[in-house]
């Protein structure tokens, strides 16, 4: 009697430690740790169940141990995953759950840099926080925030719309779209700044692409001031100062008839500008015109900042006429759209001259990733 009863205390005191090291197999981070660092437009209403939807936006951190898994809500959007500053892989949401982001690395700490590929018209995700390596956390990312900051606002160009298509023929789907390499996050890096992505495929400043009316009811500047595209919480602009915010629009408005009258477009795209100049005194605003169709909405623009150069005195207010040659093979996308050869060369081309208009002079040390072309 008294060695069963001997046998059992030990299956009982055996369960027991198992049980408490299956406890202490993981470590849950909240989302509202101090050490993850947003970039982009982020709703923190529920600290602890961070919303967003804007393409391009980011969560960066640094993380010890193996592993590292993302509690996440989000069934309709997909995410770069760079690890250490390479890209290590790519998750697409199926559903409110976990994702394993990384795991079988080496034990030591690791950079994690998450990156939303898809944009707002995807649907709202919500971030829970992470889950790590029993006894493992997060560690202080203040040597990975940057100085510089860019807003860019646009149409499909800033949304990495069929940025990741194998040819000019296929038809956009949400794994073709991939805004980390359109050609403002890729500026932005070459800067060595972070940035923040407030752009929608196919809208304008007064008409939006397929639209048969002369105007739309709700053109970009309709979502400019919301935190998420897709809910009317308004974002609170002293939150994130630009230091430059670059504006390409125009295209959409002009693409089909009947089109917008000169005044209604001026008249829209002077009320966007002053908004922007209203909550970023101090940035330089950029205008961007694509030249590539017979359309007068270059001329609009420009008119528009002579405009506000004239009556303002702002010296802080540029147009830029993007003129560069895409090859035909090489540079292009889903539904005729730059992939990332050909956004690069709509960076490269900008790059020279923003540069010099910020005086930004290039730092030699990149944060990460340091390549961003460079995979696992």
């Amino acid at each position: 009697m008294n060695k069963i009863f001997s046998y059992l205390i030990i299956i009982v005191v055996f369960q027991l430690v198992t049980s408490c090291e299956f406890f202490e197999v993981s470590s849950h981070i909240d989302a509202d740790d101090p050490n993850i660092e947003y970039i982009g437009r982020f709703d923190f209403s529920n600290p602890k169940s961070v919303r967003f939807d804007w393409p391009g936006v980011q969560i960066k951190t640094r993380f010890e141990g193996t592993s590292c898994s993302i509690k996440l809500k989000d069934g309709n959007n997909d995410y770069n995953i760079f690890i250490d500053g390479r890209l290590y892989k790519i998750i697409r949401t199926t559903s409110d759950t976990i994702y394993v982001l990384a795991n079988g690395l080496t034990d030591k700490t690791h950079t994690l840099l998450i990156a939303k590929r898809t944009e707002a018209l995807f649907g709202i995700a919500t971030f829970d926080g992470f889950i790590l390596d029993g006894g493992k956390d997060l560690v202080k990312t203040i040597e990975l925030k940057k100085k510089r900051r860019i807003e860019f606002v646009g149409d499909s160009y800033f949304t990495g719309f069929g940025t990741d298509g194998n040819s000019a023929d296929c038809v956009f789907s949400r794994e073709t779209e991939n805004s980390y390499y359109s050609f403002g996050p890729q500026l932005a890096r070459t800067l060595n700044a972070d940035y923040s992505v407030v752009a929608i495929s196919g809208v304008g400043v007064t008409k939006n692409y397929g639209d048969s009316l002369r105007t739309s009811e709700h053109p970009l500047p309709y979502y400019y001031d919301r935190v998420c595209m897709n809910e009317t919480l308004l974002w609170d602009f002293k939150k994130w100062q630009a230091d430059a915010v670059v504006v390409r629009l125009g295209r959409n408005d002009y693409w089909q008839k009947p089109h917008p009258k000169r005044e209604m477009f001026r008249t829209a795209y002077l009320k966007l500008i002053n908004d922007i100049r209203r909550h970023y005194p101090n940035a330089h605003i950029f205008t961007l015109c694509s030249p590539m169709r017979k359309d007068p909405h270059c001329d609009y623009v420009n008119s528009v900042v002579n405009e506000l150069k004239l009556k303002n005195k702002d010296k802080k207010i540029h147009f830029i006429k993007v003129d560069v040659k895409f090859n035909e093979e090489r540079d292009f996308g889903c539904e005729k759209h730059p992939n990332r050869f050909g956004h690069k060369k709509i960076a490269d081309f900008l790059e020279p001259i923003i540069r010099k208009e910020m005086g930004w002079e290039p730092l030699l040390k990149r944060i990460f990733p340091s390549n961003p072309f460079r995979k696992k």
